[in-house]
């Protein structure tokens, strides 16, 4: 007996012993990972746009690092802050015209190899075509302009298309965000891509998408619909129908085509856009520097909805706001610039044995209002009466009261004989602004200072003011004195 318990004690001795190194081992494997993850970093350029992890845009327009955390997700450390960006992260140089990828994506070559990337890939410029499958329903299209086969949809550069379970999409860019109601099949110069049934086709080649890292969409097309694609672009600009409701979306319950080629502008009545949705949904979004518009359906046969609404949180305070069971176009106003809002959308049924109210949220889109856009220029440098005049370029349709601006270069400050220590220096001012002025001018005094030859002088607009709403700037301009 006492050989059989010893037996025992040694086997559970040896299991506890095994347990205990495959914890060391995975807890010394994230110590590993967790110190290479903190050693990489990369440089954005500013310029660059790119989006945080709940889909807002943010414009570079200063210093800032791309990081990634032992867990693989992106962040971004950006004035004196550290942005989560997700796993995958496409950043687009405004500059350059020349895009980055971050994390891991598919890349489908015409030739129907599908190679594996990842870390970081760098595209010289858009005139590079490529297409990215970069997870379940959601794809990445680069190329100089992307269309769709109607002309309805009008892209540049990339085009990031992520598809619903119903074979819907949000097709979206720095530019652009609009949702498609119908099967669609955008163009570019190298390749054709049916969004809805996930097919590329690269000349004769059709690569089924749904086979690469597997899908979880349903759509299945409708039996009773006919082909209305008429080929590869081919046909007179009519044969698909409306799309989507683009940028250039009436309000009036009627879309225009403004971009149509060949087809002479065609109307399509916002009626048949809701016979094809059936489902309340939101179609377009289009952001302003105070007020986001957005289009809409409500598809209720059955006269079933007791109320449809919004809600936002604005200026810290949660509001309800009623949509039209009859119209199709709402606009959010009072917004500040260069802001988040978080929009829910809801209808509410009765239950037909309690009586109790249902409500539902059908949606919920995260959007953002413009940044007013500001420039400014140097006017004249005067040795004899040492200032610097400079002119401010103010944005049409945005009305402020205040601008802040600064200069600062770098001078010789002589602390005793032959002795002098460089320093830097940054002068500020506020102007107060009147009226509906397109330019203002103004000037700083430099005198007093010994400039150091060859400095770099910088004129920046630091923030305006629109009432109490003040909007971060940040653009500027240079200049070499005695350079």
């Amino acid at each position: 007996m006492r050989r059989k318990y010893d037996a025992r004690n040694k086997r559970n001795f040896v299991i506890i012993l095994v347990i205990a190194i495959i914890i060391i081992g995975i807890f010394s494997l994230f110590i590993y990972k967790y110190k290479q993850a903190g050693k990489i970093a990369y440089n954005v350029k500013t310029g660059s746009i790119l989006q945080d992890d709940k889909k807002n845009y943010v414009n570079v327009d200063d210093d800032a690092i791309l990081k990634v955390r032992w867990n693989g997700n992106y962040y971004l450390v950006y004035q004196n802050k550290k942005i989560s960006l997700g796993k995958k992260v496409i950043v687009f140089d405004t500059i350059a015209n020349s895009i980055k990828l971050y994390g891991k994506y598919h890349e489908i070559r015409e030739d129907g190899k599908i190679i594996e990337i990842k870390d970081e890939t760098a595209l010289a410029n858009t005139s590079d075509t490529k297409f990215y499958k970069m997870d379940d329903r959601e794809y990445l299209l680069v190329d100089r302009e992307i269309n769709s086969t109607d002309k309805s949809i009008d892209a540049s550069n990339y085009l990031l298309v992520e598809l619903d379970r119903m074979g819907n999409a949000k097709l979206s860019n720095y530019k652009l965000n609009l949702k498609t109601i119908n099967p669609t099949t955008l163009l570019t110069s190298k390749y054709s891509f049916d969004i809805a049934n996930e097919i590329l086709k690269y000349n004769k080649l059709d690569i089924d998408l749904k086979k690469i890292i597997g899908t979880t969409n349903q759509y299945k097309p409708d039996p009773t619909e006919t082909d209305k694609e008429g080929g590869e672009g081919e046909g007179d600009g009519q044969g698909q129908g409306q799309n989507a409701i683009n940028a250039n979306g009436a309000g009036n319950g009627q879309v225009i085509n403004d971009n149509t080629q060949g087809g002479g502008g065609e109307e399509t009545d916002i009626e048949e856009i809701i016979a094809k949705t059936k489902a309340t949904s939101i179609i377009r979004v289009s952001e302003g520097l105070t007020q986001i518009d957005i289009d809409y359906v409500v598809f209720d046969p059955y006269n079933e909805y007791k109320s449809v609404y919004a809600t936002i949180v604005r200026n810290g305070v949660s509001e309800n706001i009623k949509m039209s069971d009859t119209d199709t176009h709402m606009i959010l106003t009072g917004l500040s610039p260069d802001t988040a809002y978080n929009v829910k959308f809801y209808y509410t049924t009765v239950d037909k044995d309690t009586r109790e109210t249902i409500t539902t949220k059908f949606e919920e889109v995260t959007m953002r209002t413009k940044k007013p856009e500001y420039s400014v220029a140097v006017y004249k440098v005067s040795g004899i009466n040492k200032t610097v005049s400079y002119k401010v370029y103010l944005q049409e349709g945005y009305s402020i009261n205040k601008i802040n601006m600064s200069c600062t270069f770098n001078y010789r400050d002589t602390i005793g004989e032959d002795v002098s220590e460089i320093k830097t220096k940054t002068l500020t001012k506020e102007i107060n602004i009147t009226g509906n002025n397109k330019t203002i001018m103004d000037s700083f005094s430099i005198d007093g200072y010994d400039i150091v030859n060859d400095s770099i002088v910088r004129i920046n607009i630091d923030s305006v003011s629109s009432g109490d709403k003040v909007t971060r700037i940040d653009s500027y301009a240079t200049f070499k004195i005695g350079g």
